[in-house]
């Protein structure tokens, strides 16, 4: 006997909303975060770098899900646990390199909910660099999430900015001037 007809209905409709809503939007007017596709926000001085990055909940939930054997024996249930765990999954798979290919210094400053976006995670990270001429390099995190996993890298300088898009298999983003 098959399910009843009200709650294949129900199913199909459910199905039908999720496949039509719109994306959530970050707080950046310029990123869009959906499924696979994350924003960074990037603003520095040449040494110095903050990078604000966006996503959907749901993506970092999939990548906990194929990487739980990392939080073995971690209890989540802790305040502030997850928190944690999130920026310390990402920030091990987000580099930034300065001018001579050294891995610069990196610290989580905020992670958790994104303000903005109650389907979304934010996570801040600092990159000192011992050297002008940095690179910026997700593709670690971008293959843990997906093939299919895209993000839009925002750099800002001032009032000027540039964007470009990166998969796991893009070469590291330059730090130069924005136009």
């Amino acid at each position: 006997m098959g399910r009843p007809r009200v709650e294949i209905f129900a199913a199909i409709a459910l199905a039908t909303m999720l496949v039509q809503a719109p994306p959530a939007r970050s707080l950046d007017s310029n990123g869009l975060i959906q499924n696979n596709i994350s924003t960074a926000s990037i603003a520095g001085n040449g040494q110095r770098y903050i990078v604000d990055m966006r996503m959907l909940a749901t993506d970092v939930e999939q990548m906990f899900l194929k990487t739980g054997r990392e939080r073995e024996g971690v209890d989540l249930a802790q305040p502030g646990a997850i928190e944690r765990e999130i920026g310390a999954f990402i920030a091990s798979r987000v580099t930034m390199r300065d001018g001579q290919g050294a891995d610069c210094a990196r610290k989580i400053e905020k992670s958790g909910e994104d303000p903005a976006n109650d389907e979304g995670v934010l996570v801040e990270l600092s990159f000192a660099c011992a050297t002008a001429g940095a690179s910026y390099d997700p593709t670690r995190l971008l293959a843990a999430q997906s093939p299919r996993a895209w993000q839009v890298v925002t750099i800002a300088r001032g009032e000027a900015k540039r964007q470009i898009m990166v998969n796991g298999e893009s070469p590291p983003v330059a730090m130069l001037e924005a136009p």
